[in-house]
């Protein structure tokens, strides 16, 4: 099957666009391009957005624009493009026509395609594929903290936790969950990296984080995985049982090693 059916379009800016124009675009939107003089100059996604602090307000679109890394072509198939978001671990491919972008094609649509083909992992259960060691920051965590890790281990959001004490043991709670768009939605980031090693003026993760995230349980399938994914817009899900322990994190990527494996 080709991707043609399932590309989506995408806003250009001019290369003369102030990037702050980039930034607050990319609270709905997934990725940008820019052009200059009628010419494709790059593009610009969220992660390249967050990181516009308020002393770099007079960068211009084409001051951060980006070469796409890689690409596809609207003749391209399904499963080559999954093979391709797989080994580049990326969540979105931009395709082009010749040499002039048309838009970019989604994991999360490739994997809805995907799934209804491979009823094996449509069944199998949440606790049996996912990530038992969910990386996680606390509440009482700074912005900082939390920005540094989502760099370092180039994760579209991550899960937040508070420490809870049960009759039996203490427990990692789930409290709360923050992605990429919650930060581009709070201007508390930019604020926080401009103050640097100023701990005490930092806000704390909880200011910012989302407090009704979406949930998978042990015994929910991975076609339930991918429902919430696609109906939520999220990349990542975190696993808690009945007393919101977490227990571990489902995402993209893990889903399409599994569908990608079984070919």
């Amino acid at each position: 099957m080709k991707i043609s059916g399932i590309v989506k379009s995408v806003p250009f800016l001019n290369g003369n666009d102030l990037a702050t124009k980039a930034r607050q675009l990319l609270r709905n939107e997934k990725l940008l391009f820019v052009e200059k003089d009628g010419n494709f100059r790059g593009m610009i996604d969220r992660t390249t957005a967050l990181q516009i602090t308020g002393d770099k307000t007079t960068l211009t679109a084409l001051d951060i624009a980006k070469p796409p890394l890689y690409q596809t072509t609207p003749d391209d198939t399904v499963e080559h493009v999954a093979r391709k978001m797989l080994k580049y671990n990326t969540y979105i491919l931009p395709v082009f026509d010749g040499t002039h972008p048309i838009g970019y094609v989604g994991l999360s649509e490739v994997l809805a395609i995907l799934i209804l083909e491979n009823e094996r992992v449509a069944k199998m259960r949440i606790g049996d594929m996912m990530r038992t060691y969910p990386i996680y920051v606390g509440a009482e965590d700074t912005i900082v903290k939390l920005w540094n890790i989502m760099e370092e281990i180039q994760y579209s959001g991550v899960p937040i936790i508070r420490v809870a004490t049960s009759r039996k043991d203490r427990f990692n709670k789930l409290v709360g969950y923050v992605s990429k768009k919650d930060l581009l939605l709070s201007g508390n980031v930019r604020k926080s990296i401009r103050a640097g090693m100023s701990r005490s003026n930092q806000p704390k993760v909880e200011k910012i984080m989302n407090r009704t995230p979406i949930l998978l349980s042990e015994d929910d399938t991975v076609s339930t995985f991918v429902e919430k994914m696609i109906q939520h817009d999220v990349s990542r899900i975190p696993v808690v049982n009945e007393g919101y322990e977490l227990k571990g994190i489902v995402g993209k990527m893990d889903v399409l090693n599994l569908l990608v494996e079984g070919w």
